[in-house]
């Protein structure tokens, strides 16, 4: 009995469900929804990730914070410890132009959709410097005043894998989603297969991941549910099967507020 015990604490610790491990990381705060509790952090020169987190209430726009996360099953973050460590003038990230107009653009990244002032931009990469086109994927630099991005330097870049994600309000339509964020709603279609809305309903929070066809068109690939980080960790297509233990968010605001060069895509 006794050389069954190892075997038996072996096929245990298969059987228990895996969690991803917390790691510790830091950014730049570019967005910041305080009702859903939720943040747009840069990671590195390009990548902005979600993250779920009770700190959102006193965070702003251009914070450098650290924090303590784990990815839940939707790729977004939920943060354990978030603590501010200093302000950036000016960051960098990568994302998908949504919708444009006279001195704004709106960019999806990661999910986050930003609002980005272009009316002092210094250069841009267009046909007609007018601005980069809709469903244009995009490098942006801006600066950080009072909340608000101001366009520094925009340039487009090629995508290998158009497409993007938008976390937002769901409307259900025949053959088609939306997404209504705060700064628009997009329209997704639905393929016939691949996709399960059933759990689904209107006016919950989602994240959407989408493609764009070579006619400008964009199609839904998943879509989970994201009103906070418990449904995050419950899967793709609105599977509410999952756990989440980690709601803990002892979030400290300590740190200077001057400037600080640095991790983040920013300095």
């Amino acid at each position: 009995m006794k050389r069954l015990l190892p075997v038996l604490a072996v096929l245990a610790a298969f059987a228990v469900p895996s969690v991803a491990a917390a790691h510790n990381s830091s950014g730049v705060v570019l967005k910041v929804d305080r009702s859903a509790h939720l943040i747009g952090v840069t990671q590195g020169p390009h990548h902005v990730s979600l993250v779920h987190t009770a700190a959102a209430s006193h965070l702003r726009v251009g914070q450098r914070i650290s924090l303590n996360a784990r990815t839940l099953r939707n790729g977004t973050l939920t943060a354990s410890r978030v603590r501010v460590v200093g302000r950036a003038h000016t960051v960098r990230f990568r994302g998908l132009v949504l919708a444009r107009s006279h001195g704004k653009l709106v960019v999806s990244s990661g999910g986050a959709v930003i609002s980005v002032r272009t009316a002092h931009r210094r250069s841009v990469s267009s046909a007609r410097d007018g601005g980069p086109a809709v469903n244009t994927e995009v490098d942006v630099e801006a600066q950080v005043n009072d909340d608000e991005l101001d366009a520094e330097n925009i340039q487009t870049v090629s995508a290998t894998s158009p497409g993007g994600k938008i976390e937002g309000t769901l409307t259900l339509g025949t053959g088609t989603v939306t997404v209504v964020s705060d700064q628009l709603a997009l329209v997704l279609k639905v393929p016939l297969t691949g996709i399960d809305l059933t759990s689904l309903v209107a006016g919950q929070r989602v994240l959407a991941t989408f493609t764009q066809g070579t006619d400008g068109s964009l199609t839904l690939t998943a879509i989970s549910a994201d009103d906070n980080a418990q449904q995050a960790d419950e899967g793709d297509s609105g599977d509410n099967s999952g756990d989440n233990s980690d709601q803990d968010d002892g979030s400290g605001q300590g740190g200077s507020q001057g400037s600080d060069g640095g991790s983040g895509g920013s300095r």
